[in-house]
Order: structure tokens, then C-alpha cells, then sequence
């Protein structure tokens, strides 16, 4: 029985698990340009999916496109298409189509080897579960056929060199999977040719070693299996200083006392699962953030060295870090074939544990149920281990510190990491800092018209922009305004400005369905320990939200020392900004204008569970009033 290799599919289709192949009913097709086999195998990596034009773009010039990029690539495809179409690989001439922003390839059943190899895995875990061993084998055995070598060798791109070796680990794990169904279905002697070929080939897999020493220990060859264990142990002291793994000495123990009256446990491995593609949906009118965006593709697309490049988007509640981190990581993810993990830590509403965040991701990389170790620093090493010689993006949004963030930090330098956070995470090593402030003039009113009509904006420029300043040039708030403004075409921009310019109902008035400026500034307030919160719904109550420090400690009513920590913490929290020096030498601050009114009148005027009025500050003497 051969676990290695086989010869592939006959009928006609695509190939990946070795060279990238087309095969045609009446032969090969060739497609000699490598500029062809990059795209089509960037195409293939992701059946029935549009791939955007700008990925393809990125798979050819990794390193920065020429000004020509999508004019050739346009062209690079429909040489593609001309020379498949004419192998007459389908029927259907519309295999390959033109779907904005890119193309799509549609691939159905026996069309592709690496769907079919997924396929005949679903189908030996279906068996395994049901109690046939037997049949599970068969099936895992059919899978591995399917492979001709390393995949994608003729292929010369970054992505494709990542996905050989993330197709790689795949390929290994089946064969392990499949020497324990064929272990279940009692032939250990059979395997063991082709476990001895296997152990030489990856001499530092543990798995495939344990399972040969099983072998050889149910064919009567103790002696042969203990010196396995010698030869591995020895290698692993000599070149690691390590030594072997718990499980290859349990299994040495049960060899050795001929105790083995059970199979190895489960363990963790990365089954076949598609690359995880979890992103957000990315919003087609994104605006603006030109310089932003630059800087983020240049730290990870760029990446060099040891380290795994990180960039922390950090800013007030409703600027925008969300959409820029989700747009950014969009365009990045032909450089991450290997998949995009995505991740909401809930960092100002109530914090998720990264232990249970780890346990997703796993899960996402193929590794679930029991076989995910319980203590966080091994499933950490797991975690780091099947991102190992992969390219991984990894999206952390909402992060409450750097304690929450480190551990969902792969390893691999090929691996990049993009983290929001309203907290400035000055203790996170390494890290790349990205401040997020309002839109400029100009994009405010360009997402503003995108998002009400630009024919209304362009014929309502004054009024337009004053919408704009009284939603202080933030994105969510000015997506809510022009919201409202799309949804009553009859009601002009100027009512709008005027009912906005109103403070008791501004908060009232940005809010369009879920689209809601008073709900995204809650979860900030709620975060606050209680004393917090107490300060700073007193500072907002500062005549227009901007104060000294002077003014701080006479409406908290704290000493100097004491409002200074506190008027810190908020400002580590951005949600109040230090503005410049006063007169007096004092540092001033200042509240954004609607977290100011959020806090000043808590919930909508309708609600309920309106927030009491609250204690007025102190009356101050005139010569220390705000702005005297």
C-alpha cells in the first residue's frame, strides 16, 4: 500500500497538489508565461469567489506594482482564458469570468484536485464518526492519490511558495490520519514499509515516528521500535537540546513495559480545512485615510526579519479604526494566502478572555473538541506551532490592553497582526502605532456625499459643511447624517445642519437604525471604573467641554495630585485630548464635542432609563472661570 503519492487525477480540470496543471479532454494545456501561472493559480487558490483585481495585482509585484499593473494583469487573464477556452477544458466558455472588482473561477465538482482531496477527507471523518475504520482509509487513501508532488512548483510567487508548505503540513497530517484508520482497522504490520520511508523523509515529525514504533511493536520488533525511539531522541538532544515530546515517551514507556493496550490519544494536528477567510465585509464607499493606508500596507506587506510586524490603529470611539483596519486587511489578502483570522476582543464592552479567543482561532485552523489542550500557554504554542511557515493575518479589534493581545500573537515573521484599540497600549512590544484622528475637510465631505447624494452636497456646499463640523468630521457620525439625509430627499441639508445644531437633540438626530453615534460611545463610558466615570461626566459639565487643570480640580473637587491621575486616565482612554498650554502655564484639555453631550445628558430624550441630572459643579469665582 502506497501512502506517499499517486498520479493524480486523468479527467479534464485543474491541478495544484504539484505543478500547476490544466488538463484538457484531448491533453495537457500549457501555459508557458509565468505571469499566466501566477494568476490562474491565484484564482484557483480561492474557487467560486471573486478575487479582486487588486490581489492579482499584488500576487504578480509583491514588491510594488509598475503604473501599467492592472492593464497588464487584465491582459495576463485573457490569455488565460483564450488558451483553457481553447484546450476545451469545459463546456461552458464562462468558466472564467469578469465579476467586479476582479474575476471568479468557477470550479465544480472533480474540477479541481484540491476540492476533490478536501472532499474525500469530509467523507473519512463522516466514516470514522459512524465506526468504519475501514472505509475511512479508503477514502483518506483516495485523497492522497490525488497529489502528484510538492504543490504549485512551477509557480513563482511569495503565495504560492506559502500555500506548498501550508499544503504540505496538510498532506502530512492525512497520511498520519490515515495510518490511524488503517491502526483501527488492525493492519499495523502492512505499514510499516511506508512508515520507515516516511520517519526518513521527516525525521523530526514525531507523530509519524510513534506510529512506526506502534507498527513495529504490533509486528513483534520491540527492538526495532526502541531503536526508532533512540534515533529520534538522539536527534532531537543533538540539534535542539531538547528532548522528545510526551507522547513518544509514553508510547517508549508502553514498549518498553509492553503495556500498549490502547491507541496514542488524539492529538492536536490541523486537519484539511479551507484557508479561514474571516474578515468583515469591507464598505464600498470607504473614504479618505490615503496616508493611513499607505503606512499599514508598507509595515506588513513589507515586512522584514524576525519579528511579526504589528500595527495598532488607535483612537476616540467612531473615527473610524474598524473601517480602516477592514479596508486595509481586504487589499492585503493575496499576501496572506494562508488565511485571515478576525477576532472582536470586546475591549470597552466587557472583555473577552484571549484563552476562549485561541480556542476560535484554533478551531478555524483546523484543530477543535478534545484536541485543543486546555492550559492558555499550550494553546498558545499550538497556535504559534500551525502558523508556523504560513502567512497569516490576523485582525484584533477592540483590544482593552496588551495582556489581551499577547497571546493571540503568532510566531512566524510571514504572519502579520492589525489590533484597534481606543487604549494606546504602551506596553505592547514591538508595535507600530497608527493615531486615528477626524477625517480632513475635504474627505468628511466627500464620505458625506457618498453617503447622502453628491448633487445635494455640491448644491448645498455651506450647508454641507456645517454638517460636517457639527459631526466634528467623523466618519460614523457623518455615514448616520448622510443616512438620514439619503432617506428624506425632501428635507434639505440646511434643515438637517439645523436640527443638529441643536446640542439637547444632536445625539437624538444621529441616530439611523442600528447606525447609532450615542451606542458606540456607551460601551467607552461603561468601561470606565465607576470613579472614572464619575469624573468625567463632572469635566463635561465645563461650560463647552474644553478646561484647564485648574478648572479640573475645582469640579472634581480632588487635590492637585489627584485630578492630574485621573484627568491622565481619561486621556490614555482618548477621550480627552490635551490641547496646548494656557496662559497661566497649566495644561488645557478638551472633551470631543459629542462625547461631551453623551456624557453631559446620558441617554436619549425618550428613553426611559434617562441618567438623572447631576450634581452641578462648583460655583467658581470669576477670575478662575473656563476661557476668563
Amino acid at each position: 500500500m502506497e501512502l506517499v503519492l499517486g498520479n493524480g487525477p486523468s479527467g479534464p480540470g485543474f491541478g495544484i497538489l504539484g505543478p500547476l496543471e490544466v488538463r484538457s479532454r484531448v491533453g495537457p494545456v500549457a501555459l508557458t508565461g509565468a505571469r499566466q501561472r501566477v494568476v490562474l493559480a491565484a484564482l484557483l487558490l480561492r474557487p467560486n469567489q471573486v478575487v479582486p483585481l487588486d490581489d492579482l495585482v499584488d500576487s504578480l509585484w509583491p514588491d510594488g506594482p509598475p503604473a501599467t499593473a492592472r492593464d497588464q494583469v487584465v491582459n495576463v487573464v485573457s490569455t488565460v482564458r483564450r488558451l483553457v477556452g481553447a484546450g476545451e477544458w469545459a463546456p461552458d466558455r464562462k468558466w472564467l469570468a469578469t465579476q467586479p472588482p476582479g474575476y471568479l473561477v468557477r470550479i465544480g465538482p472533480g474540477q479541481l484536485d484540491l476540492q476533490d482531496f478536501e472532499a474525500h477527507v469530509r467523507a473519512a471523518d463522516a466514516e470514522s464518526k459512524a465506526g468504519r475504520p475501514a472505509e475511512a482509509a479508503r477514502e483518506l487513501r483516495a485523497g492522497l492519490a490525488l497529489w502528484r508532488g510538492p504543490a504549485l512548483t512551477n509557480v513563482p510567487a511569495p503565495f504560492a511558495g506559502a500555500e506548498a508548505r501550508r499544503l504540505a503540513e496538510v498532506r502530512l497530517a492525512t497520511v498520519e490520519k490515515l495510518v490511524d484508520a488503517e491502526f483501527a482497522a488492525g493492519r499495523h504490520r502492512d505499514l510499516v514499509p511506508e512508515l520507515t520511508q516516511l520517519v526518513a523523509e521527516h525525521p523530526l515529525r514525531e507523530r509519524l515516528r510513534g506510529q512506526l514504533m506502534l507498527a513495529l511493536h504490533a509486528a513483534e520488533r520491540t527492538a526495532d521500535a526502541l531503536a526508532v525511539y533512540r534515533a529520534g531522541r538522539r536527534l532531537v538532544v543533538e540539534e535542539f537540546g531538547l528532548e522528545p515530546g510526551a507522547e513518544l515517551q509514553r508510547i517508549e514507556r508502553a514498549v518498553l513495559t509492553d503495556t500498549l493496550v490502547a491507541e496514542p490519544r488524539e492529538r492536536a494536528v490541523a486537519v484539511p480545512v479551507p484557508a479561514p477567510a474571516q474578515l468583515p465585509r469591507d464598505v464600498a464607499d470607504f473614504t479618505g485615510r490615503r496616508a493611513e493606508v499607505a503606512e499599514i500596507r508598507r509595515r506588513l506587506a513589507g515586512a522584514v526579519g524576525t519579528a511579526v510586524p504589528v500595527v495598532a490603529v488607535v483612537g476616540p470611539p467612531g473615527v473610524g479604526k474598524s473601517a480602516l483596519v477592514t479596508h486595509v486587511a481586504h487589499q492585503l489578502r493575496a499576501g496572506f494566502p494562508d488565511g485571515q483570522l478576525h477576532a472582536d476582543l470586546r475591549g470597552t464592552r466587557g472583555s473577552r478572555d484571549p484563552s476562549a479567543v485561541l480556542v476560535a482561532m484554533l478551531g478555524a485552523l483546523g484543530v477543535s473538541g478534545s484536541a485543543v489542550p486546555e492550559p492558555q500557554y499550550e494553546r498558545v504554542r499550538l497556535f504559534r506551532s500551525l502558523t508556523a511557515g504560513r502567512r497569516v493575518l490576523v485582525v484584533l479589534e477592540d483590544a482593552a490592553d496588551a495582556v489581551q493581545v499577547r497571546p493571540l500573537l503568532p510566531g512566524d515573521p510571514g504572519c502579520a497582526v492589525l489590533v484597534t484599540s481606543q487604549a494606546q497600549l504602551p506596553d505592547l512590544e514591538g508595535v507600530h502605532r497608527i493615531r486615528l484622528d477626524a477625517l480632513p475637510d475635504d474627505d468628511a465631505l466627500a464620505l458625506l456625499a457618498a453617503t447622502a447624494g453628491a448633487a445635494r452636497v455640491a448644491a448645498e456646499q455651506a450647508a454641507a459643511r456645517l454638517v460636517v463640523a457639527l459631526c466634528e468630521r467623523l466618519p460614523l457620525a457623518l455615514r448616520v447624517a448622510g443616512a438620514k439625509a439619503a432617506i428624506r430627499p425632501d428635507r434639505s441639508l440646511a434643515r438637517l445642519a439645523d436640527r443638529l445644531a441643536d446640542p439637547a437633540r444632536r445625539l437624538d438626530e444621529l441616530r439611523a437604525g442600528d447606525l447609532d453615534v450615542r451606542s458606540s460611545l456607551a460601551p467607552s463610558v461603561r468601561a470606565l471604573t465607576s470613579e472614572l466615570a464619575a469624573a468625567a461626566r463632572r469635566l463635561a459639565q465645563l461650560g463647552s467641554g474644553s478646561f484647564a487643570t485648574w478648572a479640573a480640580i475645582a469640579a472634581l473637587d480632588t487635590t492637585p495630585a489627584e485630578t492630574e491621575r485621573l484627568v491622565d486616565h481619561l486621556v490614555e482612554r482618548q477621550l480627552v485630548e490635551h490641547t496646548g498650554i494656557d496662559s497661566l502655564g497649566q495644561p488645557r484639555y478638551r472633551f470631543p464635542e459629542l462625547l461631551r453631550l453623551f456624557l453631559r445628558d446620558g441617554q436619549p430624550r425618550d428613553s426611559p432609563q434617562r441618567l438623572p441630572a447631576r450634581r452641578q459643579p462648583p460655583r467658581l469665582a470669576p477670575e478662575m472661570r473656563v476661557g476668563a
